[in-house]
Parts: C-alpha cells; sequence; structure tokens
C-alpha cells in the first residue's frame, strides 16, 4: 500500500495488542467515528502506514471512552480486495 495514499482508519489499534480473551483490543475513545464501530461491522483499524479489515467483535457496555472493543483481525486491505475481485464480487 502506497504511504501516500490518505487513508481512514476507523479505530486506531495494534495488531499485537491481544488481551486474556484472544482478541485483539482498542479503547472505542479512540475511534474517528465512534457511531461506526458496532459489533458485527467490519472496519478499518491499525493505523495510516499499516490498516488491517477486522470484524468488531463487541464494545464495552457503557460505550465511553474508556470502553473496550474486540476485534476480529479479517486481514490486510490488498488481500481482501485481491479475494473479492478473483470471486467476482467487485469489478476489476
Amino acid at each position: 500500500m502506497s504511504e501516500s495514499q490518505d487513508i481512514t482508519v476507523t479505530l486506531p489499534a495494534d495488531v499485537n495488542q491481544v488481551d486474556e480473551t484472544g482478541w485483539v483490543w482498542a479503547f472505542l475513545g479512540d475511534a474517528s467515528e465512534p457511531e461506526r464501530v458496532q459489533p458485527g461491522a467490519i472496519i478499518v483499524a491499525g493505523d495510516p502506514v499499516e490498516p488491517f479489515l477486522a470484524r468488531v467483535v463487541d464494545v464495552g457496555s457503557d460505550r465511553g471512552d474508556d470502553a473496550i472493543v474486540h476485534l476480529d483481525v479479517i486481514g490486510v486491505p490488498e488481500q481482501t480486495i485481491a479475494e473479492l475481485r478473483h470471486a467476482g464480487l467487485l469489478s476489476a
């Protein structure tokens, strides 16, 4: 992925930050658009240099800034897009 692209990350997260649940975690308060961070949603997480796609597993019940968000890492955007194109779900 080119570093010159403007990438919007919905939730900054460190793919290596895994807690006792086995999921990557981050704070909801760090989200650029917290309303997009809902259980089951697929979001771009990480940072603009190394973004990754993730499914939101759960969000802390208070939905405040300190609420923990658990993420299931799907993969990197390029691989996911390539697979969707291969399957005919995205045009080339």
